[in-house]
């Protein structure tokens, strides 16, 4: 009797022993590497593949731009992802304009603008894409066009606030997909601060 006794008490223990090691495992925080790297935005626009998940509309394409370009004038890198910043903002680009804007000149124009930027002082605060049903289309020499208003609003070192505005020309390419043929400034203006 005693030996039974002993031998349900030890059977006891280890079903307490294995359920508690079980429960252990089950609902435990795993501590791994992937679970404290923090993903920026400048990542998120590095990484997005544009070959497969291209813009679907005008406006997505300029949005993403505009996420392009809060990174190349807000954040700090180095040579090599410079280059991958500019690969994707000229995958969204028309060849007419690529063609005009060779990668050397691209990259001279760009840096310029962003020492600009930095040396005073400047900041892109928030950029903002007109609504779906303000973009117009429009056809031009047979191919399909659209007309995309962005917002830019920016604060100078001396904490003034300026709206630029710019229009952005996209065509469709033979692949249906929308690119940006040409941009222009529309109006710029102080903003007070509220």
């Amino acid at each position: 009797m005693k030996r039974a006794l002993k031998s349900i008490i030890v059977a006891v223990i280890m079903v307490a022993l294995i359920g508690g090691y079980y429960y252990y495992l089950t609902h435990r925080e795993v501590n791994t590497s992937e679970d404290h790297v923090e993903v920026t935005e400048f990542d998120k626009v590095l990484s997005k593949k544009l070959d497969t998940a291209y813009p679907p509309t005008p406006r997505e394409v300029v949005k993403f731009y505009n996420r392009i370009i809060e990174c190349a004038y807000g954040e700090k890198y180095d040579d090599k992802q410079l280059e991958q910043l500019m690969g994707q903002a000229r995958t969204l680009l028309d060849e007419e304009l690529l063609a005009n804007n060779p990668i050397d000149t691209y990259k001279t124009n760009l840096l310029d603008e962003v020492t600009f930027y930095k040396d005073n002082k400047q900041k892109i605060i928030q950029t903002r894409v007109c609504n779906s049903d303000e973009v117009t289309f429009e056809t031009i020499n047979g191919k399909k066009c659209a007309y995309v208003t962005a917002s830019y609003f920016i604060k100078d070192g001396k904490g003034k606030f300026v709206r630029a505005n710019e229009k952005y020309l996209l065509r469709k390419d033979d692949n249906d997909q929308w690119k940006i043929l040409a941009y222009r400034l529309i109006n710029s203006k102080e903003v007070e601060e509220s």
